[in-house]
C-alpha cells in the first residue's frame, strides 16, 4: 500500500523492543515464510553466492579494508543500498528503531548480531505471506538481496570506498496537504511500554459540503515513541459516542486497545501510518467520502521501551477532492452476530489450535449495508484494492480470501505469525474482483495456553476463557478491505 514499514533489523532490534516472533515464540513461522518467498521468487541458482574462489573476502586477512579483489562484497558498494532501501527508514537518528543505521560507523557496531533475523525474515518486518498476493511498497528482502548481506557479514562486513556508493536515491516528492489537523492538545504516554490513545478531532468547518479523502500523511511530533497511527471518522450522528469517551478521561483523549471504543462501523476506517511510511494514498481516482460536521478519532500506539515518554502532539495532512471517479470505502468482515453479541466466538482456557471463521456471500447483508454509501447494487461487482487482519494478543494465524465463481481462489492476506503489534493495511499490484455469486473467507486461528499468555504485572496471565470484545484481553476475528466502485 504506499505502505507499510515499520522497524528494523536484527534479532537484538526485535527484542529489545519488545516485538516479533524473535523474541516470544520458538515456532518455525520465519522460517515457513522464509520457503513460501523462496518458492515465490524461485530458484536463485546454485547456491553458491560467491564468486567460486571460496573466500569472498579480499584474501589479506583484514575483512574492514576492502582492498584487493575487486569483486568482493563491501558495505558502500553492495550491502548500504540495501540497508538504505529497507532498514534506515526506521533506524534513524531518533526515530522508533532501537538503533540507527545511517552511517559505516553504526553499521559496523551492529552488523555482527543482524545476520540471524536476516536469515528468518524476522527483519525487516513484513508479516504477510508473500506466496498470498504482491503488494505495492513490500517491505521483503529477496532472496539476492538476503544472501547478499548474509555473505558480507559473514565475511567480516568489509567497509571498502566511500567512492563506491551509489548516489543517494531521490527522496519522495513532498506531501502537498490540502489541510492539517494536530491532536487536540499535547498527550505523555503513561503505559508501558505500549500505550493506546484516542483522540477526537472535529473535521475542518471550512469543508461544508461532502468531501472525498484521498491521501494522509503522519507527521509524529516525537517519532521514536509513534508506532503506527490508525485515523476514523464517525458521521455528525455518531460522534457524540466517542467525543462522550474523550471527556470522560481527565487526560487527553481516551484509552482504546482495540479500536475506537467500539466495532459497529460508525467510526469507520479512513486510513494508516506506520514508521517508514511516506503517506496512505486511496487507489487511482478513488476515495472516502466524509461528510461536514463529522470527527476524525485518532489511534495513535505509543511505544516507550527505548524511549523516555514525552509530550507528543502528532499532526495529520490531508488531500481532498470535491468528486472522484470511483468512491470507495473501508469494509469489516466477519460475522455481525459476534459483534451484536448473540453469537459465540469462544476461546477455551487452555485451548492450543481454536479455529474461528466467517464466510460471506457478495449479496451478504453486511456487504449491501456498508457498500450502499457507494451506489451500487447487492450483487454489483466491486474492486477490493487493500486487505488488513485483526485479531488481539492470542491470534495466532490468519487468512483472508476470495472464492470467485469459477471456484478459483484470491488470496488477499495471510499471517503465518500474528503479532498484534504488527499490524497493518495492504494495497495490492492489481485490484481483485468481487462480484455475483463469490464468497469472502475470513479465518482465525488462536492458542490460549498458559505459553501465549500476555505478561500482567511482570507475570503471564493466567489462561481465561474469552470471546468476542474490545478489552485488551478480550479476542476479535476481523478482515478490513478497501472497497471501490469498478
Amino acid at each position: 500500500m504506499t505502505r507499510r514499514l515499520a522497524v528494523g533489523i536484527g534479532v537484538i532490534s526485535a527484542c529489545v523492543l519488545g516485538f516479533g516472533p524473535a523474541c516470544t515464540s520458538d515456532d518455525d513461522g520465519g522460517n515457513d515464510q522464509a520457503e513460501a518467498a523462496t518458492e515465490s521468487e524461485g530458484d536463485s541458482g546454485d547456491g553458491d553466492s560467491g564468486d567460486g574462489d571460496g573466500d569472498p573476502g579480499d584474501g589479506d586477512g583484514d575483512p574492514g579494508d576492502g582492498d584487493g579483489d575487486s569483486s568482493a562484497l563491501t558495505y558502500y558498494k553492495d550491502a548500504k543500498p540495501i540497508l538504505d532501501a529497507n532498514c534506515v527508514t526506521c533506524h534513524v537518528e531518533g526515530g522508533i528503531g532501537p538503533f540507527a543505521l545511517q552511517t559505516w560507523a553504526q553499521v559496523e557496531q551492529w552488523a555482527p548480531i543482524i545476520a540471524p533475523s536476516i536469515a528468518d525474515l524476522s527483519m525487516p518486518p513484513w508479516p504477510p505471506n508473500p506466496s498470498c498476493n504482491s503488494y505495492e511498497d513490500e517491505r521483503l528482502l529477496g532472496i539476492d538481496e538476503r544472501e547478499l548481506l548474509l555473505e558480507w557479514i559473514d565475511a567480516g562486513f568489509p567497509e571498502g570506498d566511500p567512492a563506491d556508493a551509489p548516489p543517494d536515491p531521490e527522496p519522495p516528492a513532498p506531501f502537498e496537504a490540502d489541510f492539517s489537523v494536530s491532536l487536540p492538545e499535547p498527550y505523555t504516554p503513561t503505559q508501558v511500554p505500549d500505550d493506546y490513545r484516542c483522540f477526537v478531532i472535529p473535521w475542518p468547518d471550512s469543508l461544508t459540503e461532502p468531501t472525498y479523502v484521498t491521501a494522509q500523511v503522519v507527521e509524529p511530533d516525537q517519532l521514536q515513541l509513534v508506532h503506527h497511527v490508525i485515523s476514523f471518522v464517525a458521521d455528525p450522528d455518531d460522534a457524540d459516542f466517542y467525543i462522550g469517551l474523550d471527556e470522560a478521561d481527565p487526560a487527553p483523549g481516551y484509552e482504546c486497545f482495540g479500536g475506537p471504543g467500539k466495532l459497529d462501523w460508525t467510526a469507520r476506517w479512513l486510513g494508516d501510518w506506520v514508521p517508514g511510511m511516506d503517506a496512505w494514498y486511496a487507489p487511482p481516482g478513488s476515495g472516502i467520502e466524509v461528510q461536514p460536521g463529522s470527527s476524525l478519532i485518532v489511534q495513535v500506539h505509543y511505544n516507550n521501551l527505548n524511549a523516555e515518554p514525552v509530550a507528543d502532539q502528532t499532526t495529520l495532512g490531508f488531500q481532498i477532492s470535491d468528486t472522484v471517479e470511483r468512491p470507495g470505502t473501508f469494509v469489516p468482515v466477519t460475522k455481525f452476530e459476534w459483534i451484536a453479541g448473540f453469537g459465540n466466538m469462544t476461546i477455551p482456557a487452555g485451548e492450543a489450535n481454536v479455529h474461528h471463521s466467517a464466510t460471506l456471500d457478495r449479496e451478504h447483508e453486511l456487504f449491501q449495508y456498508t457498500l450502499a454509501s457507494l451506489g451500487v447494487g447487492p450483487s454489483e461487482e466491486v474492486d477490493v484494492w487493500r486487505s488488513a487482519l485483526h485479531m488481539h494478543l492470542l491470534g495466532t494465524q490468519a487468512r483472508l480470501s476470495i472464492t470467485q465463481d469459477n471456484a478459483s481462489e484470491d488470496c488477499l492476506v495471510q499471517i503465518d505469525d500474528w503479532d498484534f503489534n504488527w499490524q497493518g493495511d495492504y494495497m495490492f499490484n492489481e485490484a481483485v474482483p468481487f462480484g455475483a455469486g463469490d464468497t469472502m473467507q475470513l479465518d482465525c486461528w488462536y492458542d490460549n495456553t498458559e505459553a501465549n499468555q500476555p505478561i500482567v504485572n511482570g507475570e503471564p496471565k493466567q489462561p481465561e476463557t474469552v470471546g468476542w470484545g474490545d478489552g485488551t484481553f478480550d479476542e476479535m476475528c476481523l478482515g478490513i478491505i478497501y472497497v471501490a466502485r469498478k
